[in-house]
Formats: structure tokens, C-alpha cells, sequence
């Protein structure tokens, strides 16, 4: 009875992932051949190009030099050279340690006072600075890159075929996960799988093709192109927020129209994280800053971020009890299955024992789920297993997508991409689980703390 209680409540949770399932693969067949900007041509009408990595310290983080150094060689790889790589650090020791290099380096005042905070605060700080030396103006763009962006000359190619067009004044692009693949935990590199497919929903949201019109439910903090007085005119002051790139995606879809924000299709390369510890962390700091930016928005943003969170929430609840069902209902198959191996004496036919045990398997599995299943089970059962097909579907092209610009061999590759299936429902728990306890955690302190409107929490820098 507490089964089919259990099954009952838990269809219901898979069954609000289906709209999701349904949405993704349309714009995944609708957007595949806008993802990665291909064939573009080299014109020599440049404008000038400000490649912002925007860290921490680039002293503790040596990233930030193969980062520098990537866009260097791509730029030279098609000949361009209107363009300056900056730095925004909070660590002085970093004039010493890129004294070497072409970019350059501005330190974050620390008796600079900003409503934002953390990277926002940094990114606030940058936009003042450019407003002092004449750089917020129409002639510039910023790219935004994190410590471990590596750029492409495909990614130099599409930037400055967007500005060319001029079809938009903010722009975003794919990214993909190949760099230190094989160096991080091999959970966190195929969990990391996911996030390629998502983003091809991206493109919907970042040309305004979504099917309800808001502003886009996220943006990416790197890989973002925008013209200089745009960034200027919105600034990064959004307050105590974690989540400072998905605010600026809305203040400026709302000061600057629905067609303001297109994708320019370069790639940028960055690495998962490397451990489980870093890549809970970076969820939850994304969880977070959604939460602490919810009430800004209107209600019917609201909802769709609303919804989003809870499929998250839900996801590892649901996932977690249909493991402990699978395994209850299943190990009696399992059993059964070792019962029939053991039963053969050694020396029997290996096909006979084969064909033996599938159709024993085939008869308790058949008993099992289809013994009592009617026309309105069936139709549920197809509808959940076109979901499930989806987000198998997800992990192996967004493997595939990382896996691509990767040096892993193509035998590795395979055993990735057949352990990714295998391993499927342990790396939604591992996606899903830092949204459950977030969600959980934000909400007891919220009710503790009613004091404070948007609580901050404890910034984690996870290691690259």
C-alpha cells in the first residue's frame, strides 16, 4: 500500500519535468544549427574588443594566464589586434605575478563602496573605471570571461561578426567543459554534461523566441558580449545578490527591449569542477542568488524561475525514494537471476543457460510491470518514458559537446560516454541535491533572520 502511495506521489513529481523534457528537445532540434557559430569569415572592419577576466586573485589562480595567453594566440591567429585583455583583481600581488603578460590589471579599491557584492562589486568597480579613461562608449565592447576561460579563434571570429551585424547590444554564446576533464572527479566532469544541452535553450531565451515573453531566466557571467555605455548605463548594483549576471539580464531586457540580447555563437572553454565538494558549492551559489533576486522580478518571471527551482527540488526528492523503490521491487529479479546462473551445472551450453535466464527475466519483468496495466497506466508509463528518454538524451550530447574539444581518446570517450549512461541516475542526484538542500537551508534561515530581506551567505571560491 505505502508502495503505490510512493509510486502515486512520485509520478506526479516526474510528470512536471515532461513540459521541461518536451521544451528542450524542441529547441534543441530548433536551435542546433544557430549553437555554434560555423563558416564565418574574417573581415577587417574591427571594432575594439576589452577581454575582462574578472577574478579573485590570479596569483592563486594560475587559470587566469592560460586564459590570457588563449586569447592572445587567437587573436594573432586571425590577425586581429584592436583589442586589450584586463584584468579586475582583488589581489595586488597579481601586478607582479601577469607583470609579464599583455593585459592589463586593475585592482578593485578596497575602500570602494557598491550596493553589490563579491563579483558584482568587482564588475561595478570595472565599469567605473572605464568611465574615468573615456571607455564607456559605442566604439567598445567588454567580453566577459571567468578565471579558466579559454578562448578559440572561432570565438574571436563570432564576436566580431556579432558587433559587425549589429543586431543586438548584449550578446551570449555557447560553453563547453573539456579543459582539466580528466583531472577532476568523475561524477562532477559527466555531471557537467548537462549544462551544453540547457544552453541550447539559451538561444531561445536570448533571442526572445521563448513561448511565454520575459526576460531570460538566467545569463552566463562569462561568454557575455556587450557594448560598453550599455554595461555602463545598468552598472552590477543589484545589491546583496550571488546571482549579479541574472539581474543584468533583466534590467536590461527591461531597459533596452525584448530584442536588445541576441547569441553570437562563439564558444568559450572552461573545466568542471573537481570535486564534489566545489561542485555543490557552485550550485548552491547559483540556487542562492535565484532566491535572493525572486522577489525583484514580476509574476509572471517569478513563476517561470519559480518552476524551475521546484523541478530541482522535487527532482532529488523523487529520484532519491524511486531508487530505494527500484531497488526494493527489482532485487527479487535480481536474485531470481543469480538463482537461474547457479542452478546450471559448469560445463553446461552457455546458450542454453542464456536463453533460459532471458525468458525468466522477460516473464517476471512482463508480470511486472505490465500484468495490471491499463489504457490510462500505459498512457502515463509512455508519457514518463519519453521524459526519461530526454534526459538520457541530454547527457550524452552535452558529453558529447565537452568531449569534443577535449584530448581524451575516442576508446575513453566511449567507456565516458557508456558510463554516463549507466551512471545516469546518481548524476541527477548529484545535479538536483545541492537545489533540494539550498532551497531547504535558504528558507529555515530566511524564517530565523526575518530581519534581513536578501541574506548573504558564506562566498566559496571553488579550486581551478
Amino acid at each position: 500500500m505505502l508502495d503505490d502511495i510512493l509510486v502515486g506521489l512520485i509520478t506526479i513529481v516526474w510528470l512536471t519535468n515532461v513540459p521541461i523534457a518536451l521544451v528542450s528537445l524542441i529547441r534543441f532540434l530548433k536551435n542546433r544549427q544557430l549553437f555554434i557559430g560555423s563558416n564565418i569569415q574574417r573581415i577587417h572592419n574591427d571594432p575594439l574588443i576589452i577581454f575582462q577576466i574578472t577574478s579573485r586573485s590570479a596569483t592563486k589562480t594560475p587559470v587566469v594566464e592560460r586564459g590570457i595567453s588563449s586569447i592572445i594566440e587567437s587573436c594573432s591567429k586571425i590577425n586581429y589586434s584592436d583589442y586589450r585583455i584586463s584584468v579586475i583583481t582583488d589581489d595586488p600581488q597579481d601586478f607582479e605575478t601577469l607583470a609579464y603578460s599583455e593585459a592589463e590589471i586593475v585592482l578593485v579599491d578596497k575602500s570602494f563602496k557598491s550596493n553589490a557584492i563579491k563579483k558584482g562589486r568587482a564588475l561595478q568597480y570595472a565599469v567605473e573605471h572605464r568611465r574615468k579613461t573615456g571607455e564607456n562608449c559605442k566604439k567598445y565592447w567588454i567580453f566577459h570571461m571567468d578565471d579558466e576561460s579559454y578562448v578559440t579563434r572561432q570565438t574571436v571570429l563570432s564576436l566580431l561578426k556579432a558587433i559587425r551585424e549589429n543586431k543586438a547590444l548584449a550578446f551570449e554564446g555557447p560553453i563547453f567543459y573539456p579543459l582539466k576533464f580528466e583531472s577532476a572527479n568523475i561524477l562532477t566532469a559527466l555531471a557537467e554534461s548537462i549544462r551544453p544541452f540547457t544552453c541550447y535553450d539559451c538561444v531561445s531565451q536570448m533571442r526572445n523566441e521563448q513561448y511565454v515573453k520575459t526576460s531570460p531566466l538566467h545569463m552566463h557571467g562569462s561568454n557575455l558580449l556587450v557594448r560598453s555605455d550599455v554595461e555602463d548605463s545598468i552598472g552590477w548594483n543589484f545589491g546583496p545578490t550571488l546571482a549579479e549576471d541574472q539581474m543584468f539580464g533583466y534590467q536590461m531586457y527591461h531597459k533596452y527591449g525584448a530584442k536588445s540580447m541576441g547569441w553570437h555563437g562563439g564558444m568559450l572553454l572552461e573545466q568542471p569542477p573537481l570535486n564534489i565538494k566545489d561542485h555543490f558549492m557552485q550550485r548552491r551559489r547559483w540556487i542562492l542568488g535565484s532566491l535572493q533576486n525572486i522577489d525583484k522580478f514580476p509574476p509572471m518571471h517569478r513563476f517561470k524561475l519559480s518552476y524551475k527551482l521546484l523541478t530541482y527540488f522535487m527532482g532529488f526528492a523523487s529520484g532519491f525514494i524511486s531508487m530505494i523503490i527500484s531497488l526494493h521491487v527489482n532485487l527479487p529479479l535480481v536474485l531470481a537471476a543469480l538463482q537461474t546462473v547457479l542452478t546450471y551445472r559448469v560445463g553446461t551450453d552457455g546458450m542454453s543457460i542464456l536463453s533460459n535466464l532471458s525468458k525468466q527475466l522477460y516473464s517476471e519483468l512482463s508480470l511486472h510491470f505490465f500484468g495490471n496495466m491499463g489504457p490510462f497506466q500505459f498512457s502515463i508509463g509512455a508519457i514518463l518514458l519519453f521524459s526519461s528518454i530526454v534526459w538520457l538524451f541530454s547527457y550524452q550530447i552535452g558529453l558529447f559537446l565537452n568531449l569534443r574539444y577535449s584530448k581524451v581518446t575516442l576508446s575513453k570517450r566511449f567507456f565516458l560516454h557508456s558510463l554516463s549512461l549507466v551512471l545516469c541516475p546518481i548524476l541527477g542526484l548529484v545535479e538536483t541535491f545541492p537545489a533540494f538542500w539550498t532551497l531547504i537551508e535558504y528558507h529555515t534561515k530566511h524564517r530565523s533572520m526575518t530581519s534581513e530581506k536578501n541574506l548573504v551567505y558564506d562566498f566559496y571560491v571553488i579550486n581551478k
